[in-house]
């Protein structure tokens, strides 16, 4: 009777060993949220990680954004006081990017294929990503961007745009990982008046981990990454222009030249994708939310607490 009872408890205790494995896997994963029990999270970060979520700013030259302003936001007490550090894309690679839970990457128009390889298997390995505005748009010497019929079902020669890159002989989606392909930046296919409103920030699901509880409509000034979504991404913040969006090509290689394109009313401006959506795309710099007032600042929190515990 003994021995039945022992057996019964070691079978329960390889049992209860095999659904922690399980959590944990769907928990970094990403398909579940670590809030999936009571204090998870608390659990998670403490045990497994060693502490609280770890944040890499990943920055290049130029484009939009600024990455000092983004650290010293994100170090703000009165805004998450994360805990955050800040590295040039040059200098990342597979190994140095492991201890970190999110990576922000900003300030970085230019950004080599490689480099994006790096983005793309940290999330495969459980981290989550915060893509921005105009990043990785620009080709380090001697990429190639990937043409629409070198992709299946294509039968153009136009570029895809500036995410989708040929690597050697075979093909880097980004524009796929993301789930968008860049136009260009707003003040680049307009003449722009920053001191004014340029569109409301209108969100679209407000049950979703990067909208709960904020505010259904922003007024938003500033320049923004004007994006179409490829169709396996969610949409869950746009940029509602007030009417149709008509921009003209200049010097986008991806763009017919000289030509004007009507982007739509309501512009992509907060989407995931991947498995468990642990990648997000801002059009828009993260800093720029937090020098206006709660409610703004209020998208930078759901930002951290959406993807890294929830």
């Amino acid at each position: 009777m003994e021995d039945k009872v022992i057996q019964n408890i070691i079978h329960l205790g390889v049992i209860l060993v095999l659904v922690i494995i399980l959590l944990v896997t769907l928990i970094f994963t990403g398909i579940l949220g670590c809030n999936i029990v009571p204090t998870g999270c608390d659990i998670y970060y403490s045990v497994l990680k060693g502490g609280a979520p770890s944040i890499l700013i990943a920055y290049g030259e130029g484009g939009l954004g600024d990455h000092v302003k983004l650290e010293n936001v994100l170090n703000d007490r009165d805004i998450l006081n994360a805990k955050v550090r800040s590295i040039e894309i040059e200098k990342l690679s597979y190994g140095n990017i492991n201890d970190y839970d999110m990576i922000i990457v900003e300030e970085a128009r230019q950004i080599c294929s490689g480099k994006l390889k790096v983005f793309e298997s940290f999330v495969n390995s459980g981290g989550r990503l915060v893509w921005t505005g105009d990043a990785g748009t620009e080709l380090c010497p001697g990429d190639s961007f990937l043409l629409e019929n070198e992709r299946e079902g294509g039968d153009s020669e136009k570029i895809i745009g500036p995410w989708a890159r040929r690597d050697f002989d075979k093909q880097l989606s980004f524009d796929k990982f993301l789930g968008i392909n860049y136009k260009g930046n707003y003040c680049e296919l307009v003449k722009c008046d920053l001191t004014t409103e340029t569109g409301r920030i209108e969100i679209t699901n407000d049950k979703h981990k990067l909208t709960l509880g904020i505010s259904p409509s922003l007024t938003y000034k500033g320049d923004f990454a004007v994006v179409d979504d490829t169709g396996n991404s969610r949409i869950v913040a746009v940029l509602d222009y007030g009417t149709e969006f008509i921009g003209e090509s200049n010097g986008q290689q991806w763009l017919e030249q000289e030509k004007k394109y009507n982007f739509g009313q309501r512009l992509p401006f907060i989407v995931t994708s991947g498995v468990g959506e642990r990648t997000a795309y801002y059009a828009v710099p993260i800093e720029s939310f937090g020098k206006q007032d709660q409610q703004y600042k209020a998208l930078i929190e759901q930002m951290y607490y959406g993807l890294l515990y929830k």
